[in-house]
C-alpha cells in the first residue's frame, strides 16, 4: 500500500513547559501509517529553512517516510501552541497556529502527479490547509483512494449538513465528537458507500456503515502525559488497516491500540 499525506508539518510548541516537538496532523498521520506496517508513505507539504525544519526532515528520514515532495522554504516551520490540562488533555489557544511558510503554500504539477502514484491519499480539513485539501480532493487524475479527516464535529454547528457535500469524493471519513454527532451523522452514512468514523476522546469511537453502528471503548493508559496525535495515530492505524482489507471491528481496535501509546508522552510522535 503507498500512502500520501497531504497538509501540514509543524512545531507542536507546549506554553508552560517551553518545548517544541515535531508535529502536525499529516505528518503524525504519516509516521505512524509507516509504523503500523504501510508499504510506502510520503508526506506533501512545506517546513522553513530553521532548525524545526531541519529535525523534521531528519526525523521523517529515520522513521522511513518519502519526503521527496516535502519543500522547503526560507522563513518559519508552521507553529501550534498548546496548553495542557491536568488530565493530560490539550488546548489550541486562539490565534495560536502561525503559519510560516505554509502561508501561501499550493501544490504544484509536480506534487499532484506524484499524489496519483499513491493507492491512498490522506487528507485533513481545516482553514490553514483548505487549498490543499481541495486541490486534491478535486483532482479527477487521482484514480485511488481518499481518506479525510474534517476535524471538530461541533465547528459545523447547523451546517453540518455540508458533510454530505465530501461524501462523494471519500472513501473513509473521520469526525471527532459526541453521541450528537453520530445521530445526526447516521442518515447521511446509509447513502454513503464508503466509512464514516467518529472519535470520542476517552469515550472511545464508533463507525458507521451504511448506517449500521460499530462501537469501540478507549483504551485508556494508566499515566497519560498528553493527548496531542492520539486522534491523528488512531486515524493512521485504523486507515492502514482498513484499506488493507480488515474488518471494521478490527480496523477500530487496531485504532485504539495505537492511540493509547500516545498519550504516554509528550509529542504525537
Amino acid at each position: 500500500m503507498r500512502i500520501a499525506c497531504i497538509g501540514e508539518c509543524t512545531n507542536d510548541f507546549y506554553l508552560e513547559q517551553g518545548q517544541g516537538y515535531i508535529g502536525g496532523i499529516s505528518l503524525n498521520c504519516a509516521v505512524h501509517a509507516r509504523r503500523c506496517g504501510a508499504q510506502h508513505v510520503a508526506l506533501v507539504s512545506c517546513v522553513g529553512d530553521d532548525l524545526p525544519g531541519q529535525r523534521a526532515r531528519q526525523r521523517l528520514v529515520e522513521e522511513g517516510i518519502d519526503i521527496s515532495h516535502l519543500h522547503t522554504r526560507p522563513g518559519r516551520t508552521p507553529q501550534q501552541d498548546i496548553r495542557l490540562l491536568p488530565d493530560g488533555e490539550r488546548v489550541f489557544p486562539p490565534g495560536g497556529y502561525h503559519l510560516g511558510v505554509l502561508q501561501d503554500f499550493r501544490l504544484s504539477a509536480d506534487d499532484l502527479a506524484f499524489i496519483r502514484q499513491h493507492d491512498v491519499v490522506d487528507l485533513a480539513l481545516f482553514t490553514q490547509v483548505q487549498p490543499l485539501f481541495e486541490q486534491v480532493l478535486h483532482d479527477r487524475g487521482f484514480t485511488g483512494r481518499r481518506a479525510a479527516d474534517l476535524l471538530d464535529f461541533g465547528d459545523y454547528g447547523r451546517q453540518y449538513l455540508r458533510i454530505a457535500d465530501f461524501m462523494n469524493a471519500l472513501d473513509l471519513l473521520f469526525i471527532s465528537g459526541g453521541e450528537d454527532t453520530l445521530a445526526a451523522l447516521a442518515p447521511l452514512s446509509r447513502d454513503f458507500a464508503g466509512c464514516l468514523v467518529v472519535t470520542m476522546g476517552v469515550r472511545g469511537s464508533a463507525a458507521l456503515v451504511k448506517g449500521e453502528r460499530y462501537d469501540q471503548p478507549a483504551l485508556l493508559a494508566s499515566n497519560p502525559v498528553a493527548a496531542t496525535g492520539c486522534g491523528d495515530a488512531f486515524r493512521a492505524a485504523f486507515s492502514v488497516c482498513y484499506f488493507d482489507g480488515g474488518e471494521v471491528r478490527q480496523a477500530l481496535e487496531h485504532g485504539a491500540r495505537h492511540a493509547a501509546s500516545v498519550v504516554q508522552h509528550f509529542g504525537a510522535i
